[in-house]
Protein backbone atom coordinates (compact mmCIF):
# COMPACT_ATOMS: atom_id res chain seq x y z
CA UNK A 1 0.00 0.00 0.00
CA UNK A 2 2.79 2.37 0.94
CA UNK A 3 4.57 1.39 -2.25
CA UNK A 4 1.52 2.33 -4.37
CA UNK A 5 1.16 5.65 -2.52
CA UNK A 6 4.83 6.48 -3.19
CA UNK A 7 4.48 5.72 -6.91
CA UNK A 8 1.35 7.88 -7.09
CA UNK A 9 3.16 10.82 -5.52
CA UNK A 10 6.08 10.39 -7.91
CA UNK A 11 3.72 10.34 -10.90
CA UNK A 12 1.99 13.51 -9.67
CA UNK A 13 5.37 15.21 -9.31
CA UNK A 14 6.41 14.19 -12.83
CA UNK A 15 3.06 15.34 -14.19
CA UNK A 16 3.62 18.76 -12.66
CA UNK A 17 7.18 19.08 -13.97
CA UNK A 18 6.43 17.80 -17.46
CA UNK A 19 2.88 19.04 -17.81
CA UNK A 20 1.83 19.60 -21.40
CA UNK A 21 0.05 22.75 -22.39
CA UNK A 22 -2.73 22.54 -24.93
CA UNK A 23 -1.32 25.21 -27.25
CA UNK A 24 1.49 25.58 -29.80
CA UNK A 25 4.82 23.86 -29.14
CA UNK A 26 8.11 25.75 -28.82
CA UNK A 27 11.55 24.18 -28.65
CA UNK A 28 14.15 26.58 -27.27
CA UNK A 29 17.77 25.83 -28.15
CA UNK A 30 19.90 27.85 -25.73
CA UNK A 31 23.57 28.26 -26.59
CA UNK A 32 25.35 28.39 -23.22
CA UNK A 33 28.87 28.05 -24.63
CA UNK A 34 31.86 30.17 -23.68
CA UNK A 35 31.93 31.90 -27.07
CA UNK A 36 28.94 34.03 -26.02
CA UNK A 37 30.83 35.71 -23.21
CA UNK A 38 29.22 36.74 -19.93
CA UNK A 39 27.38 39.61 -21.62
CA UNK A 40 25.98 37.30 -24.29
CA UNK A 41 24.82 34.80 -21.68
CA UNK A 42 23.04 37.64 -19.92
CA UNK A 43 21.36 38.62 -23.19
CA UNK A 44 20.27 35.02 -23.71
CA UNK A 45 18.64 34.80 -20.29
CA UNK A 46 17.00 38.20 -20.72
CA UNK A 47 15.41 37.24 -24.07
CA UNK A 48 14.37 33.79 -22.82
CA UNK A 49 12.78 35.14 -19.64
CA UNK A 50 11.00 37.92 -21.54
CA UNK A 51 9.37 35.35 -23.84
CA UNK A 52 8.29 33.12 -20.94
CA UNK A 53 6.87 36.09 -19.01
CA UNK A 54 4.78 37.05 -22.03
CA UNK A 55 3.59 33.45 -22.47
CA UNK A 56 2.38 33.54 -18.86
CA UNK A 57 0.20 36.58 -19.66
CA UNK A 58 -1.82 34.57 -22.21
CA UNK A 59 -2.99 31.40 -20.44
CA UNK A 60 -5.70 30.98 -23.06
CA UNK A 61 -2.95 30.18 -25.61
CA UNK A 62 -1.19 27.77 -23.21
CA UNK A 63 2.16 27.58 -25.00
CA UNK A 64 4.20 24.38 -24.62
CA UNK A 65 7.90 24.94 -23.91
CA UNK A 66 10.80 22.50 -24.23
CA UNK A 67 14.41 23.50 -23.63
CA UNK A 68 17.64 22.10 -25.09
CA UNK A 69 20.90 23.50 -23.74
CA UNK A 70 24.11 23.45 -25.73
CA UNK A 71 27.52 24.13 -24.20
CA UNK A 72 29.43 22.36 -21.46
CA UNK A 73 26.55 19.88 -21.56
CA UNK A 74 24.31 19.36 -24.59
CA UNK A 75 21.03 17.75 -23.59
CA UNK A 76 17.30 18.13 -23.13
CA UNK A 77 17.06 20.43 -20.15
CA UNK A 78 13.25 20.50 -19.93
CA UNK A 79 10.64 18.50 -21.80
CA UNK A 80 7.34 20.04 -22.84
CA UNK A 81 5.76 21.97 -20.02
CA UNK A 82 3.67 25.07 -19.36
CA UNK A 83 5.18 25.68 -15.92
CA UNK A 84 6.98 28.85 -17.01
CA UNK A 85 8.29 29.94 -13.60
CA UNK A 86 9.75 26.50 -12.94
CA UNK A 87 11.44 26.59 -16.34
CA UNK A 88 12.96 29.99 -15.59
CA UNK A 89 14.33 28.88 -12.22
CA UNK A 90 15.76 25.71 -13.76
CA UNK A 91 18.20 27.86 -15.74
CA UNK A 92 19.91 28.79 -12.47
CA UNK A 93 21.51 25.34 -12.47
CA UNK A 94 22.87 25.58 -16.02
CA UNK A 95 26.66 25.85 -16.28
CA UNK A 96 27.99 28.56 -18.56
CA UNK A 97 30.97 27.56 -20.73
CA UNK A 98 32.26 24.81 -23.00
CA UNK A 99 32.21 24.40 -26.77
CA UNK A 100 29.29 25.01 -29.16
CA UNK A 101 28.05 21.71 -30.65
CA UNK A 102 25.01 23.47 -32.09
CA UNK A 103 24.41 20.74 -34.69
CA UNK A 104 24.03 18.17 -31.91
CA UNK A 105 21.38 20.36 -30.28
CA UNK A 106 19.34 20.52 -33.51
CA UNK A 107 19.70 16.77 -33.97
CA UNK A 108 18.21 16.35 -30.50
CA UNK A 109 15.24 18.47 -31.53
CA UNK A 110 14.39 16.20 -34.48
CA UNK A 111 13.14 13.39 -32.26
CA UNK A 112 10.83 15.78 -30.43
CA UNK A 113 9.56 17.32 -33.67
CA UNK A 114 8.56 13.84 -34.81
CA UNK A 115 6.67 12.92 -31.65
CA UNK A 116 2.90 12.51 -31.94
CA UNK A 117 2.31 14.97 -29.12
CA UNK A 118 4.25 17.54 -31.06
CA UNK A 119 1.98 17.91 -34.09
CA UNK A 120 0.78 21.31 -35.26
CA UNK A 121 -1.78 23.15 -33.16
CA UNK A 122 -4.85 24.59 -34.86
CA UNK A 123 -5.98 28.15 -34.15
CA UNK A 124 -9.03 28.78 -36.34
CA UNK A 125 -7.92 28.11 -39.92
CA UNK A 126 -4.25 28.49 -38.98
CA UNK A 127 -2.16 25.39 -38.36
CA UNK A 128 0.67 26.56 -36.09
CA UNK A 129 3.56 24.17 -36.59
CA UNK A 130 6.18 23.38 -33.94
CA UNK A 131 8.77 26.15 -33.94
CA UNK A 132 12.37 26.30 -32.87
CA UNK A 133 13.63 29.41 -31.09
CA UNK A 134 17.41 29.42 -31.40
CA UNK A 135 19.20 31.86 -29.08
CA UNK A 136 22.89 31.81 -30.00
CA UNK A 137 25.86 33.58 -31.57
CA UNK A 138 25.64 31.14 -34.49
CA UNK A 139 29.22 29.86 -34.16
CA UNK A 140 29.20 26.05 -34.16
CA UNK A 141 32.09 23.81 -33.19
CA UNK A 142 32.61 20.10 -33.88
CA UNK A 143 29.43 18.41 -32.65
CA UNK A 144 31.27 15.08 -32.22
CA UNK A 145 33.83 16.55 -29.80
CA UNK A 146 32.70 16.29 -26.20
CA UNK A 147 36.12 16.53 -24.56
CA UNK A 148 35.17 19.78 -22.83
CA UNK A 149 38.62 21.23 -23.61
CA UNK A 150 37.20 24.60 -24.69
CA UNK A 151 38.53 27.36 -22.43
CA UNK A 152 39.15 31.07 -22.82
CA UNK A 153 42.85 30.33 -23.13
CA UNK A 154 42.28 27.52 -25.63
CA UNK A 155 39.28 28.46 -27.77
CA UNK A 156 37.82 25.97 -30.19
CA UNK A 157 37.11 27.90 -33.38
CA UNK A 158 34.31 27.23 -35.83
CA UNK A 159 35.32 25.71 -39.16
CA UNK A 160 33.63 25.72 -42.55
CA UNK A 161 32.81 22.04 -42.07
CA UNK A 162 31.10 22.75 -38.73
CA UNK A 163 28.99 25.50 -40.32
CA UNK A 164 28.06 23.22 -43.25
CA UNK A 165 26.91 20.48 -40.87
CA UNK A 166 24.74 22.95 -38.98
CA UNK A 167 23.17 24.42 -42.12
CA UNK A 168 22.43 20.97 -43.59
CA UNK A 169 20.58 19.87 -40.45
CA UNK A 170 18.66 23.12 -40.06
CA UNK A 171 17.69 23.09 -43.73
CA UNK A 172 16.09 19.67 -43.27
CA UNK A 173 14.23 20.79 -40.15
CA UNK A 174 13.19 24.07 -41.74
CA UNK A 175 11.26 22.43 -44.57
CA UNK A 176 8.31 22.01 -42.23
CA UNK A 177 9.15 24.00 -39.12
CA UNK A 178 9.99 27.69 -38.66
CA UNK A 179 13.31 28.50 -37.01
CA UNK A 180 13.50 31.87 -35.28
CA UNK A 181 17.05 33.02 -34.51
CA UNK A 182 17.80 35.49 -31.72
CA UNK A 183 21.42 36.71 -32.09
CA UNK A 184 23.33 37.24 -28.84
CA UNK A 185 26.98 37.45 -27.83
CA UNK A 186 30.00 39.56 -28.58
CA UNK A 187 30.03 39.16 -32.34
CA UNK A 188 27.30 36.81 -33.60
CA UNK A 189 27.68 35.17 -37.00
CA UNK A 190 24.77 36.92 -38.68
CA UNK A 191 25.44 35.24 -42.02
CA UNK A 192 24.76 31.78 -40.57
CA UNK A 193 21.83 32.90 -38.43
CA UNK A 194 20.17 34.74 -41.31
CA UNK A 195 20.54 31.71 -43.56
CA UNK A 196 19.17 29.31 -40.93
CA UNK A 197 16.05 31.42 -40.41
CA UNK A 198 15.55 32.36 -44.08
CA UNK A 199 15.68 28.77 -45.35
CA UNK A 200 13.08 27.62 -42.83
CA UNK A 201 9.35 27.81 -43.43
CA UNK A 202 8.32 31.14 -41.92
CA UNK A 203 11.38 31.73 -39.73
CA UNK A 204 13.13 35.05 -39.29
CA UNK A 205 15.70 36.95 -37.23
CA UNK A 206 14.35 38.32 -33.94
CA UNK A 207 16.36 40.96 -32.08
CA UNK A 208 16.75 40.64 -28.30
CA UNK A 209 14.77 43.85 -27.89
CA UNK A 210 11.88 42.29 -29.86
CA UNK A 211 11.70 39.07 -27.80
CA UNK A 212 8.65 40.06 -25.75
CA UNK A 213 6.72 41.12 -28.84
CA UNK A 214 7.71 37.89 -30.59
CA UNK A 215 6.14 35.93 -27.68
CA UNK A 216 2.75 37.44 -28.59
CA UNK A 217 2.82 35.87 -32.04
CA UNK A 218 0.40 33.02 -31.21
CA UNK A 219 -1.93 35.52 -29.57
CA UNK A 220 -1.86 37.62 -32.74
CA UNK A 221 -2.45 34.52 -34.86
CA UNK A 222 -5.60 33.93 -32.81
CA UNK A 223 -6.73 37.47 -33.62
CA UNK A 224 -5.92 37.02 -37.33
CA UNK A 225 -7.87 33.74 -37.37
CA UNK A 226 -11.06 35.64 -36.51
CA UNK A 227 -10.82 37.72 -39.69
CA UNK A 228 -12.49 36.41 -42.84
CA UNK A 229 -9.47 36.04 -45.11
CA UNK A 230 -9.21 32.66 -46.82
CA UNK A 231 -5.94 33.31 -48.67
CA UNK A 232 -2.87 35.52 -48.31
CA UNK A 233 -3.95 39.14 -48.10
CA UNK A 234 -1.54 42.04 -48.63
CA UNK A 235 -4.18 44.79 -48.38
CA UNK A 236 -3.30 46.65 -45.18
CA UNK A 237 -6.34 48.91 -45.28
CA UNK A 238 -8.70 46.00 -45.68
CA UNK A 239 -7.08 44.17 -42.75
CA UNK A 240 -7.29 47.27 -40.53
CA UNK A 241 -10.93 47.76 -41.49
CA UNK A 242 -11.72 44.14 -40.64
CA UNK A 243 -10.01 44.52 -37.26
CA UNK A 244 -11.99 47.68 -36.47
CA UNK A 245 -15.27 45.95 -37.37
CA UNK A 246 -14.50 42.71 -35.55
CA UNK A 247 -12.99 44.31 -32.42
CA UNK A 248 -14.53 47.81 -32.19
CA UNK A 249 -13.47 48.39 -28.58
CA UNK A 250 -10.07 46.71 -28.63
CA UNK A 251 -6.92 48.83 -28.83
CA UNK A 252 -4.01 47.38 -30.81
CA UNK A 253 -0.41 48.52 -30.51
CA UNK A 254 1.45 49.36 -33.71
CA UNK A 255 3.64 46.27 -33.27
CA UNK A 256 0.60 44.01 -32.83
CA UNK A 257 -0.96 45.48 -35.96
CA UNK A 258 2.23 44.84 -37.91
CA UNK A 259 2.29 41.22 -36.70
CA UNK A 260 -1.37 40.64 -37.60
CA UNK A 261 -0.88 42.15 -41.06
CA UNK A 262 2.21 39.98 -41.62
CA UNK A 263 0.31 36.86 -40.52
CA UNK A 264 -2.60 37.62 -42.87
CA UNK A 265 -0.21 38.28 -45.76
CA UNK A 266 1.56 34.92 -45.22
CA UNK A 267 -1.37 32.65 -44.41
CA UNK A 268 0.00 29.97 -46.73
CA UNK A 269 2.68 29.30 -44.09
CA UNK A 270 -0.03 27.91 -41.82
CA UNK A 271 -1.39 25.16 -44.06
CA UNK A 272 -1.84 21.62 -42.72
CA UNK A 273 1.24 19.41 -43.06
CA UNK A 274 -0.49 17.24 -45.67
CA UNK A 275 -1.12 20.26 -47.92
CA UNK A 276 2.47 21.41 -47.45
CA UNK A 277 3.72 18.05 -48.71
CA UNK A 278 1.43 18.23 -51.74
CA UNK A 279 2.67 21.76 -52.42
CA UNK A 280 6.30 20.65 -52.25
CA UNK A 281 5.79 17.68 -54.57
CA UNK A 282 3.80 19.72 -57.10
CA UNK A 283 5.72 20.46 -60.31
CA UNK A 284 8.68 18.51 -58.96
CA UNK A 285 10.33 18.52 -62.39
CA UNK A 286 10.09 22.28 -62.75
CA UNK A 287 12.83 24.35 -61.15
CA UNK A 288 11.37 27.06 -58.95
CA UNK A 289 12.83 30.54 -58.94
CA UNK A 290 13.55 32.53 -55.80
CA UNK A 291 14.55 29.46 -53.75
CA UNK A 292 17.74 29.72 -51.68
CA UNK A 293 18.88 26.13 -51.18
CA UNK A 294 22.63 26.07 -50.47
CA UNK A 295 24.69 28.28 -48.13
CA UNK A 296 27.87 27.88 -50.20
CA UNK A 297 26.22 29.53 -53.22
CA UNK A 298 25.73 33.29 -53.66
CA UNK A 299 22.63 34.50 -51.84
CA UNK A 300 19.58 35.55 -53.79
CA UNK A 301 19.97 39.14 -54.90
CA UNK A 302 23.75 38.91 -55.29
CA UNK A 303 25.13 40.81 -58.27
CA UNK A 304 27.26 38.73 -60.63
CA UNK A 305 29.02 38.86 -63.99
CA UNK A 306 30.66 36.29 -66.25
CA UNK A 307 33.46 34.33 -64.59
CA UNK A 308 36.65 32.55 -65.51
CA UNK A 309 34.93 29.44 -66.96
CA UNK A 310 32.33 31.31 -69.04
CA UNK A 311 31.28 29.31 -72.15
CA UNK A 312 28.00 30.93 -73.13
CA UNK A 313 28.75 33.44 -75.90
CA UNK A 314 27.19 36.90 -75.35
CA UNK A 315 23.90 36.05 -73.67
CA UNK A 316 24.89 38.35 -70.78
CA UNK A 317 25.60 41.18 -73.26
CA UNK A 318 28.86 41.63 -71.30
CA UNK A 319 26.84 43.09 -68.43
CA UNK A 320 26.00 42.15 -64.84
CA UNK A 321 23.02 40.22 -63.54
CA UNK A 322 21.27 39.12 -60.35
CA UNK A 323 21.09 35.69 -58.70
CA UNK A 324 17.39 34.77 -58.47
CA UNK A 325 17.52 31.10 -57.48
CA UNK A 326 19.45 27.91 -56.74
CA UNK A 327 18.80 24.73 -58.72
CA UNK A 328 18.06 21.51 -56.85
CA UNK A 329 21.35 20.13 -58.13
CA UNK A 330 24.09 21.57 -55.97
CA UNK A 331 26.54 23.96 -57.62
CA UNK A 332 24.08 25.68 -59.99
CA UNK A 333 22.54 29.15 -59.66
CA UNK A 334 19.87 30.89 -61.72
CA UNK A 335 20.82 34.36 -62.94
CA UNK A 336 18.66 37.03 -64.51
CA UNK A 337 20.86 39.35 -66.55
CA UNK A 338 20.06 43.04 -66.72
CA UNK A 339 18.88 42.37 -70.27
CA UNK A 340 16.03 40.26 -68.82
CA UNK A 341 17.41 36.91 -69.99
CA UNK A 342 17.50 34.07 -67.41
CA UNK A 343 19.68 30.99 -67.35
CA UNK A 344 21.50 28.69 -64.91
CA UNK A 345 25.27 28.66 -64.38
CA UNK A 346 27.91 26.70 -62.48
CA UNK A 347 29.35 28.06 -59.27
CA UNK A 348 31.75 25.57 -57.67
CA UNK A 349 31.50 21.80 -58.01
CA UNK A 350 28.52 19.98 -59.50
CA UNK A 351 27.80 16.30 -60.18
CA UNK A 352 29.60 16.54 -63.52
CA UNK A 353 32.15 19.33 -63.03
CA UNK A 354 34.70 20.24 -60.40
CA UNK A 355 35.60 23.79 -59.40
CA UNK A 356 33.88 25.53 -62.33
CA UNK A 357 32.81 29.17 -62.10
CA UNK A 358 30.74 30.45 -65.02
CA UNK A 359 29.98 33.57 -62.96
CA UNK A 360 31.65 35.63 -60.26
CA UNK A 361 30.35 38.11 -57.71
CA UNK A 362 30.64 41.79 -58.57
CA UNK A 363 29.61 45.14 -57.11
CA UNK A 364 28.26 46.68 -60.31
CA UNK A 365 24.80 48.12 -59.53
CA UNK A 366 21.65 47.86 -61.58
CA UNK A 367 21.34 51.05 -63.67
CA UNK A 368 17.80 51.90 -64.73
CA UNK A 369 16.96 53.24 -68.16
CA UNK A 370 13.27 53.79 -68.88
CA UNK A 371 12.17 51.38 -66.16
CA UNK A 372 10.80 52.57 -62.85
CA UNK A 373 12.12 49.45 -61.10
CA UNK A 374 13.70 46.17 -62.22
CA UNK A 375 15.37 43.00 -60.99
CA UNK A 376 18.64 43.81 -59.21
CA UNK A 377 17.59 47.27 -57.97
CA UNK A 378 18.35 48.14 -54.37
CA UNK A 379 15.35 49.34 -52.37
CA UNK A 380 14.36 50.58 -48.93
CA UNK A 381 10.92 51.05 -47.36
CA UNK A 382 8.87 53.68 -49.19
CA UNK A 383 6.35 56.36 -48.30
CA UNK A 384 3.47 53.85 -48.04
CA UNK A 385 5.40 51.20 -46.10
CA UNK A 386 3.02 49.27 -43.83
CA UNK A 387 4.95 46.17 -42.80
CA UNK A 388 6.63 47.05 -39.52
CA UNK A 389 10.18 45.72 -39.27
CA UNK A 390 9.79 43.13 -42.00
CA UNK A 391 12.77 44.80 -43.69
CA UNK A 392 14.86 44.51 -40.53
CA UNK A 393 14.43 48.17 -39.61
CA UNK A 394 14.17 51.57 -41.26
CA UNK A 395 16.98 52.27 -43.71
CA UNK A 396 17.85 48.60 -44.35
CA UNK A 397 18.46 47.74 -47.99
CA UNK A 398 16.88 44.90 -49.94
CA UNK A 399 17.33 43.59 -53.47
CA UNK A 400 14.56 43.24 -56.05
CA UNK A 401 14.26 39.63 -57.29
CA UNK A 402 11.24 40.03 -59.53
CA UNK A 403 8.86 42.68 -60.88
CA UNK A 404 5.36 41.67 -61.89
CA UNK A 405 3.36 43.63 -64.43
CA UNK A 406 0.64 44.06 -61.80
CA UNK A 407 2.92 46.29 -59.73
CA UNK A 408 3.96 43.61 -57.24
CA UNK A 409 7.69 43.45 -56.46
CA UNK A 410 9.51 40.54 -54.78
CA UNK A 411 12.31 41.69 -52.45
CA UNK A 412 14.94 39.85 -50.42
CA UNK A 413 16.05 41.78 -47.33
CA UNK A 414 19.47 41.61 -45.71
CA UNK A 415 18.28 39.35 -42.90
CA UNK A 416 16.98 36.76 -45.39
CA UNK A 417 13.22 37.43 -45.45
CA UNK A 418 11.64 37.47 -48.92
CA UNK A 419 8.24 39.00 -49.58
CA UNK A 420 6.05 40.80 -52.14
CA UNK A 421 5.34 44.54 -51.98
CA UNK A 422 3.25 47.03 -53.93
CA UNK A 423 5.05 49.45 -56.20
CA UNK A 424 2.94 51.86 -58.21
CA UNK A 425 -0.47 50.18 -58.06
CA UNK A 426 -3.15 52.80 -57.37
CA UNK A 427 -0.39 55.29 -56.59
CA UNK A 428 0.86 53.20 -53.67
CA UNK A 429 4.65 52.88 -53.20
CA UNK A 430 5.71 50.59 -50.36
CA UNK A 431 9.29 50.65 -51.65
CA UNK A 432 11.74 53.37 -52.60
CA UNK A 433 14.46 52.72 -55.17
CA UNK A 434 17.90 53.54 -53.75
CA UNK A 435 20.47 55.64 -55.55
CA UNK A 436 22.93 52.93 -56.68
CA UNK A 437 25.89 55.30 -56.18
CA UNK A 438 24.96 56.45 -52.68
CA UNK A 439 27.47 55.58 -49.93
CA UNK A 440 25.00 53.17 -48.33
CA UNK A 441 24.27 51.35 -51.60
CA UNK A 442 27.95 51.12 -52.50
CA UNK A 443 28.76 49.71 -49.05
CA UNK A 444 25.89 47.21 -49.36
CA UNK A 445 27.28 45.83 -52.62
CA UNK A 446 30.82 45.75 -51.24
CA UNK A 447 29.66 43.91 -48.12
CA UNK A 448 27.77 41.47 -50.32
CA UNK A 449 31.05 40.52 -51.99
CA UNK A 450 33.06 40.62 -48.77
CA UNK A 451 30.63 38.29 -46.99
CA UNK A 452 30.49 35.79 -49.84
CA UNK A 453 29.93 32.32 -48.37
CA UNK A 454 32.67 30.62 -50.40
CA UNK A 455 36.29 30.88 -49.27
CA UNK A 456 37.60 30.38 -52.80
CA UNK A 457 35.84 33.44 -54.22
CA UNK A 458 38.98 35.51 -53.88
CA UNK A 459 40.91 32.99 -55.91
CA UNK A 460 38.17 32.92 -58.52
CA UNK A 461 38.25 36.72 -58.81
CA UNK A 462 42.01 36.70 -59.20
CA UNK A 463 41.89 34.07 -61.93
CA UNK A 464 39.06 35.78 -63.76
CA UNK A 465 41.08 37.57 -66.43
CA UNK A 466 42.81 34.35 -67.39
CA UNK A 467 39.41 32.80 -67.96
CA UNK A 468 38.82 35.10 -70.94
CA UNK A 469 41.69 33.73 -73.01
CA UNK A 470 39.57 30.96 -74.48
CA UNK A 471 36.80 33.40 -75.30
CA UNK A 472 38.85 36.13 -76.92
CA UNK A 473 40.76 33.77 -79.19
CA UNK A 474 37.60 32.03 -80.36
CA UNK A 475 38.45 28.62 -78.92
CA UNK A 476 35.79 28.45 -76.23
CA UNK A 477 34.46 24.99 -75.50
CA UNK A 478 31.16 23.95 -76.99
CA UNK A 479 28.25 23.85 -74.60
CA UNK A 480 26.38 20.68 -73.77
CA UNK A 481 22.90 20.63 -75.23
CA UNK A 482 21.47 20.08 -71.79
CA UNK A 483 22.54 23.62 -70.87
CA UNK A 484 20.51 25.16 -73.67
CA UNK A 485 17.06 25.28 -72.08
CA UNK A 486 16.54 28.58 -70.29
CA UNK A 487 14.83 28.38 -66.94
CA UNK A 488 12.02 30.74 -67.82
CA UNK A 489 11.00 33.41 -70.27
CA UNK A 490 11.64 37.08 -69.69
CA UNK A 491 9.45 38.62 -67.01
CA UNK A 492 7.57 41.82 -67.68
CA UNK A 493 8.94 45.05 -66.23
CA UNK A 494 6.99 48.14 -65.30
CA UNK A 495 7.68 50.69 -68.04
CA UNK A 496 7.20 54.40 -67.50
CA UNK A 497 8.11 57.50 -69.40
CA UNK A 498 11.71 58.49 -69.06
CA UNK A 499 12.30 60.32 -65.84
CA UNK A 500 14.01 58.18 -63.19
CA UNK A 501 17.64 59.22 -63.02
CA UNK A 502 20.09 59.02 -60.20
CA UNK A 503 22.48 61.59 -58.81
CA UNK A 504 26.05 60.38 -58.82
CA UNK A 505 27.46 63.02 -56.55
CA UNK A 506 27.84 60.93 -53.40
CA UNK A 507 30.07 57.96 -53.96
CA UNK A 508 32.13 56.21 -51.31
CA UNK A 509 34.13 53.28 -52.51
CA UNK A 510 37.48 51.91 -51.52
CA UNK A 511 40.28 52.39 -53.99
CA UNK A 512 40.60 49.39 -56.19
CA UNK A 513 42.87 48.21 -58.89
CA UNK A 514 40.06 46.07 -60.33
CA UNK A 515 39.96 46.66 -64.07
CA UNK A 516 36.76 44.57 -64.45
CA UNK A 517 37.55 42.87 -67.73
CA UNK A 518 34.09 42.51 -69.23
CA UNK A 519 34.91 40.51 -72.33
CA UNK A 520 37.08 40.42 -75.41
CA UNK A 521 38.82 43.66 -76.40
CA UNK A 522 37.51 45.92 -79.12
CA UNK A 523 39.46 48.63 -80.91
CA UNK A 524 37.83 51.93 -81.84
CA UNK A 525 40.40 54.13 -83.57
CA UNK A 526 37.86 56.83 -84.42
CA UNK A 527 36.09 57.12 -81.04
CA UNK A 528 38.20 58.71 -78.33
CA UNK A 529 37.04 59.42 -74.80
CA UNK A 530 38.57 62.40 -72.99
CA UNK A 531 38.48 63.69 -69.44
CA UNK A 532 38.68 67.27 -68.19
CA UNK A 533 41.34 68.15 -65.61
CA UNK A 534 41.11 70.82 -62.89
CA UNK A 535 42.66 73.40 -65.23
CA UNK A 536 39.97 72.89 -67.84
CA UNK A 537 42.15 70.95 -70.29
CA UNK A 538 40.80 67.90 -72.12
CA UNK A 539 43.02 64.82 -71.89
CA UNK A 540 42.58 61.63 -73.90
CA UNK A 541 42.37 58.34 -72.00
CA UNK A 542 45.15 55.87 -72.72
CA UNK A 543 44.54 53.40 -75.56
CA UNK A 544 43.87 50.52 -73.14
CA UNK A 545 41.41 52.50 -71.03
CA UNK A 546 39.73 54.00 -74.09
CA UNK A 547 39.15 50.53 -75.55
CA UNK A 548 37.57 49.41 -72.27
CA UNK A 549 35.22 52.38 -72.16
CA UNK A 550 34.24 51.91 -75.79
CA UNK A 551 33.65 48.23 -75.25
CA UNK A 552 31.24 48.94 -72.38
CA UNK A 553 29.67 51.80 -74.29
CA UNK A 554 28.96 49.53 -77.23
CA UNK A 555 27.27 46.89 -75.11
CA UNK A 556 25.16 49.47 -73.20
CA UNK A 557 25.55 53.28 -73.32
CA UNK A 558 23.98 53.47 -69.84
CA UNK A 559 26.52 51.17 -68.20
CA UNK A 560 29.43 52.24 -66.00
CA UNK A 561 33.03 51.07 -65.82
CA UNK A 562 35.90 51.35 -63.34
CA UNK A 563 39.20 52.72 -64.73
CA UNK A 564 42.57 53.76 -63.32
CA UNK A 565 44.16 57.14 -64.11
CA UNK A 566 47.42 58.20 -62.50
CA UNK A 567 47.07 55.65 -59.69
CA UNK A 568 43.54 56.83 -58.92
CA UNK A 569 40.39 54.76 -59.39
CA UNK A 570 37.40 56.32 -61.17
CA UNK A 571 33.89 55.19 -62.07
CA UNK A 572 33.05 56.38 -65.59
CA UNK A 573 29.33 57.08 -66.09
CA UNK A 574 29.04 57.38 -69.85
CA UNK A 575 25.34 58.28 -69.96
CA UNK A 576 26.03 61.41 -67.89
CA UNK A 577 29.46 62.29 -69.31
CA UNK A 578 31.19 62.26 -65.94
CA UNK A 579 33.73 60.30 -63.96
CA UNK A 580 33.76 59.97 -60.17
CA UNK A 581 36.90 59.60 -58.09
CA UNK A 582 36.35 56.55 -55.90
CA UNK A 583 38.38 58.02 -53.03
CA UNK A 584 37.72 61.77 -52.99
CA UNK A 585 34.22 61.71 -54.59
CA UNK A 586 35.33 64.49 -56.94
CA UNK A 587 33.39 64.60 -60.21
CA UNK A 588 34.93 65.65 -63.52
CA UNK A 589 33.53 65.86 -67.01
CA UNK A 590 34.21 63.40 -69.81
CA UNK A 591 33.24 63.46 -73.47
CA UNK A 592 33.30 61.29 -76.56
CA UNK A 593 35.17 62.74 -79.55
CA UNK A 594 34.67 61.07 -82.93
CA UNK A 595 37.47 61.09 -85.50
CA UNK A 596 40.01 61.96 -82.83
CA UNK A 597 43.48 62.70 -84.14
CA UNK A 598 46.34 62.18 -81.70
CA UNK A 599 48.67 65.17 -81.21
Amino acid sequence: MQSNTGKRKQLLKLKKIYQHGRGPCNIFILDTSLSLGEEGFGQLKGAFFAILDEYAKHPEIDENVAVIICGRHTKFHRYYSNQYEDIKHSLDNVEFGGSSPLTAAFLLSIETLGCKAEQSHRIGDFHVHPRIIFISDGKPTDFTDFTGSYTEDRPQCETERDVDHLLQVTRSIGKKNPIFCIPVGRNPNMTSLEFISAQSRGGKIVCVSEARQFAKYSHNIETASMLSFKYDNNDRERILTSLACKFPERVFTEMDLNDIIEICSRKSLYLPVSEQEDEEEEDDDVEKLFVERYPQLPRLGSRVKRGRDWIYDNRDNYGPGTVVGHLREEGWVIVEWDTGFKFHYRFGSTQKFSNKYDIQLCNEPRILGKELIATGCLVTRGKDWAWGNQDGGAGNIGTVLSVEGSGQVLVRWQHGLTNMYTFGTNGRFELDVSDPFSPKAVKFLEDQMRNAPLDSVGEVQADYNDGFKNISDGTSAKRDMEFEKPVSVNRSILHVTRGKYFKNNSVVEKPTSDIETDGPSFSFAVNQWCWKDCEGNWNPYSREVNERINKCYKRDPKSTVIVNIQDQSYRVVMAKNRQINQTTRDISEIKLVTNWSSP
